[in-house]
Formats: C-alpha cells, sequence, structure tokens
C-alpha cells in the first residue's frame, strides 16, 4: 500500500502540485541527482579543489576555533599595527564560517571538507529542484519535469562551484528545497529553507520574498482558481506574514550581529569592491555574457522573465509568477553589483534552482508545443556549449597553476621562513591558510584600510582590486613581499607585477628596503618551480629545501 502525500500541508494552503505517493516515478530524479554528483566528482579527479578564497574562511574559522577572535591574522591587521586582532568580515557567509569552523574543530581541512560538502549538496539541489519541478509544472505537461533537474544535473557551473566551496552550492540547495516547500504549501520548511539560505548570504531575500509574497498572495486571495486555493483561516495579511515574515526576520538578525560584530550592515569586501553605478553596471553586463557562454543559468533568468505574462489557469499560477519576478530580481541583483572574476557565474549559481524552475515553467505554460520544447532544447543546448573543452581544459588548467601553487607556497614558507616572518601578498587565502604566516593583505580585503580610498577605475580592470595603497603596505614593514600573484609567467620566465600592486614597486622605499631573492619549490604537478620574491633587507631569505 502506498502512503499518500495528500493530506493538508500547512495553515491555510493546498499543495500546488497533484497528490504523489511517495517515491512514484522517482527514479529518473535519483538518476539525474546521482549524475550531478558524478559530475563533480569528476572535476575532483581532475584535480579541482576549493578556490584561494574559501581558504581565507578557513583562515577566519581557524583563529576563531583556536583563539576566539574573527580575525584574519591571529596577532594584528599586520605586523606591527598592534597587539589586538583587527575585527574586520572578510567572508560573506556567515553559514559557512560555521561549518568550516565545525570542520577545523574535528580536524577536517579544505581539501577534505569542501569537495564532500560540494558532492552531496549538489545531488540534494538537483533532486529537490526535481521535486519541485513535479508540482509546479502543469499535469499534461509533465515531461517538461525532468528538464529543471537535468540542467542542474548537465550545469559546468553548480558542479565546478560544488568543488570550489564558499557555501555556493549548499546554497543553491537549501533555495531549491524553499522552491519545493512553496509548491508543496509547506510554509514552515519553506521558511526552514529560505532561513538557511540567506545564513549563508543574504541575498537570498532576492528570491525567497518574493516566492513567498506570491504564495501568499494565491493562499490569501481566497479564489480557488487560477490561483493557489485559499483553504481556510487566511486573510492577505496573515499569510504574508506566514510565509515571509520567518525568512525576513533571520536577514535581520543576521543584519544585527553583523552589526554587533563589526559595526557595518555589510562585509568589508562589499564597502572595498563597490564601484560608481556605471561601472557596476558595464562590470556586471560582461558578467553576465560571460555566464552565458559558460553555462547558459541568464539565459534560463531571461526565459523565466519573458514569459511573466504568459499564464495558463493552473494552481500553480501564483508560484510561477513568484519565480518570474525572483528571476528577474537575481539578474538585476547580479547585474547591478558586477559579478566577481571567478569562472562560471558564481553569483548566479545559488538563484540556479529559481532561474531553471522558472524557466521551465514559464515555458511550460506556452500553448504551443514546439515553443516548449524549443525553449527546453534551447537551454540544454547553452548547458553543454558549456561543458565545451576549451573552457573547461582552460579553467582546469589555471586552477593547477595558480591555487596547486599557492598551497605548494604556502607549504614552503610555513617551513622555510624564519619564526615571526610576515609576508604581503594579494592571493591571501592558500598562502595564508597553509604558511601560518601573519598576512599583509594588498587587496585590502580583510581590513579597514582601503575602505575610504576612491577606485582606481583606470589602472585596474578586474572586478574587487580596484583599490589598493603601496604606502600602507610598506609602512607594515613585511619581512616578505609576494608580487604578481607569486608566479613567473610561462611566456617571459619572469614575474608581472599586478596593476593594483605597481604603486608599491614606484615607492621609494620599495628600491630601497628590498631585495629580489628567488626559491625553487618542488612542485607535485611537475618538476621544481621558481618562487619568486622580495626580502626585506635585514631579513633571512628562505631556506632551501
Amino acid at each position: 500500500m502506498s502512503i499518500s502525500s495528500a493530506k493538508p500541508t500547512g495553515p491555510g494552503l493546498s499543495p500546488i502540485g497533484p497528490a504523489e505517493p511517495v517515491g512514484a516515478g522517482l527514479w529518473p530524479l535519483y538518476l539525474l541527482s546521482a549524475l550531478a554528483a558524478l559530475h563533480a566528482i569528476w572535476l575532483i579527479l581532475e584535480g579541482v579543489g576549493p578556490v584561494d578564497d574559501d581558504f581565507i574562511v578557513y583562515r577566519y574559522a581557524r583563529h576563531w576555533v583556536d583563539g576566539g577572535s574573527l580575525a584574519f591574522n591571529a596577532a594584528g591587521p599586520a605586523a606591527g599595527s598592534g597587539p589586538e586582532p583587527l575585527s574586520s568580515e572578510g567572508f560573506t557567509s556567515p553559514l559557512w564560517l560555521l561549518l568550516c569552523a565545525l570542520a577545523q574543530s574535528l580536524g577536517l581541512g579544505p581539501g577534505l571538507w569542501t569537495p564532500l560538502v560540494g558532492v552531496i549538496s549538489t545531488a540534494l539541489a538537483t533532486l529537490l529542484t526535481g521535486l519541485g519541478a513535479r508540482r509546479v509544472l502543469p499535469a499534461d505537461r509533465g515531461r517538461l519535469a525532468l528538464l529543471p533537474p537535468a540542467l542542474m544535473a548537465l550545469s559546468p557551473a553548480l558542479a565546478w562551484h560544488a568543488v570550489a566551496g564558499l557555501g555556493t552550492v549548499p546554497m543553491a540547495a537549501a533555495i531549491a528545497g524553499g522552491v519545493w516547500a512553496a509548491a508543496a504549501g509547506r510554509w514552515l520548511w519553506f521558511a526552514s529553507f529560505m532561513g538557511v539560505a540567506t545564513l549563508f548570504r543574504l541575498e537570498a531575500l532576492v528570491v525567497a520574498l518574493p516566492i513567498g509574497l506570491f504564495v501568499a498572495i494565491g493562499a490569501g486571495s481566497g479564489r480557488p482558481a487560477p490561483e493557489v486555493k485559499a483553504t481556510g483561516g487566511g486573510a492577505l495579511a496573515s499569510q504574508v506574514m506566514r510565509w515571509c515574515a520567518p525568512v525576513a526576520l533571520v536577514g535581520v538578525l543576521v543584519v544585527l550581529v553583523r552589526w554587533q560584530l563589526f559595526h557595518r550592515l555589510a562585509p568589508a569586501t562589499y564597502f572595498v569592491k563597490r564601484l560608481p553605478v556605471g561601472d557596476e553596471l558595464e562590470y556586471g553586463a560582461r558578467y553576465l555574457m560571460r555566464a552565458t557562454l559558460e553555462g547558459g543559468l541568464p539565459l534560463a533568468g531571461l526565459l523565466a522573465v519573458i514569459g511573466m505574462g504568459e499564464r495558463s489557469p493552473g494552481k500553480s499560477g501564483w508560484l510561477v509568477r513568484g519565480l518570474s519576478v525572483s528571476s528577474l530580481l537575481a539578474l538585476l541583483y547580479v547585474l547591478a553589483c558586477g559579478g566577481d572574476w571567478m569562472v562560471y557565474g558564481r553569483f548566479l549559481v545559488p538563484l540556479a534552482p529559481v532561474l531553471i524552475l522558472g524557466a521551465a515553467a514559464s515555458a511550460g505554460t506556452w500553448p504551443s508545443v514546439s515553443l516548449r520544447w524549443g525553449a527546453a532544447l534551447l537551454l540544454v543546448a547553452s548547458a553543454v556549449f558549456g561543458l565545451r573543452p576549451a573552457v573547461r581544459s582552460q579553467a582546469i588548467f589555471e586552477h593547477h597553476f595558480f591555487e596547486h601553487w599557492w598551497l605548494e607556497v604556502g607549504d614552503a614558507l610555513r617551513t622555510r621562513a624564519p619564526e615571526g616572518a610576515s609576508i604581503a601578498v594579494s592571493p591571501i587565502g592558500a598562502i595564508g591558510w597553509r604558511s601560518q604566516l601573519e598576512v599583509v593583505d594588498i587587496l585590502g580585503l580583510t581590513h579597514d584600510a582601503f575602505l575610504g580610498l576612491p577606485p582606481d577605475l583606470d589602472g585596474v580592470g578586474v572586478k574587487g582590486h580596484h583599490r589598493h595603497d603601496g604606502a600602507w603596505v610598506l609602512d607594515q614593514e613585511p619581512t616578505y613581499l609576494l608580487l604578481g600573484n607569486a608566479v613567473v609567467q610561462p611566456g617571459s620566465g619572469a614575474i608581472d607585477v599586478n596593476p593594483w600592486e605597481r604603486d608599491i614597486v614606484a615607492d621609494p622605499r620599495f628600491q630601497r628596503d628590498y631585495v629580489p631573492e628567488t626559491a625553487w619549490i618542488r612542485s607535485v604537478d611537475g618538476p621544481r618551480r621558481a618562487l619568486p620574491y622580495f626580502r626585506r633587507t635585514g631579513a633571512r631569505a628562505l631556506a632551501e629545501e
């Protein structure tokens, strides 16, 4: 005897989708979820792992677990700057920090913790997206219900960031769970899932509140059709409070805790990376275009928005409207904030369940069969196009060239640098994590010194790298300077000083106080590689192997 899910699922709201026996026809979803996990595992086997920014969070977590201080440097913001650690929020995901602290207390490093959580999260996000699709799409067009989980499993962006860390795909899984809960009429589950997503990043409110609002309107409207039928009790205001207030409260609590700890309403990284509106929009447009070519997530969002006005008289009308509005807000949010420098559109990945499900739901309401399946083929083709070897191979190569190398540099500094040494460097995550030395952050992501500086819009073209102050870096008197991302360029055989580091080199104190040196490190990816660095006069050179 099967177990029915037809019983009421929440005060004032019946399930949007049809009642189905538990487990009925779910094998395709299980297979797609397994495929999504294997997609991430394949990247792990290719040597992809946590990105540099993930190690920044881990370093915060280590100092918090070991000394109770939420600071990037355990002994102060920079060499000789004071006895107390500087509390500046150089991370943007509070829940990911908590999980990293838990992993740290259990002795689990990022190389084990991040891939494991990512594999589980990408499978869960795919499964929950599929469960939501089964309820949202009209019953007579249910074959489209496999499109959203298939796109999640194929997505190169989802698989990549599952392994890269930063809580990106766990947040996507939480949002997918929230959409499923909304479709199932379970307001408490919706609040729980979306509350978890908000704890990862406040950006979850961009999709959580519109979806909750539209479902609440459907539940409180008192009209059985064409939208969600209200089953009693519910004035519109009470439904809005039920669906939206708990999630909004989580967001308020995050802001209040942030203010209490760091005296800011947003992370320090937001203020360091913020640019004038016109420049943000320009970066954001390029970011969306690149993400379209790397997996098609912006395209899914556009399809969801285009279908906003087309609604057949089905139960899911209000929720599909919420998905469309949320997709529009998600695209506008990424456009307005300019994105970041990472491959595969990281800012879009947590919102992928909404974008993809919104696109499929919009297409599912179109009367033309050819249009519906044309949209489906376009979405599949865009995901497959993002898997082309030219993009994937380059991304894997760059991950090995930079991320693996920075870990090895950190290991070398830990064993070869003298006690009490400090380093100034731009990629602070992996090097800082492995070296355990005090770090002078050249980009200003983990201290407050650059918050009031104007952005260097003419000299710097990398998003998030526009504020710099070479004089401040040299004021900290770091023992070693690692410029040019601590790599020797394959073509020239020399370091290529970053644009935001040129004011360091131009300072007379650099020429007077620092001596160029080279250390050789045996790389696990090949032969020995040269580490160019600058040693402060009077300090000991790095020891040889």
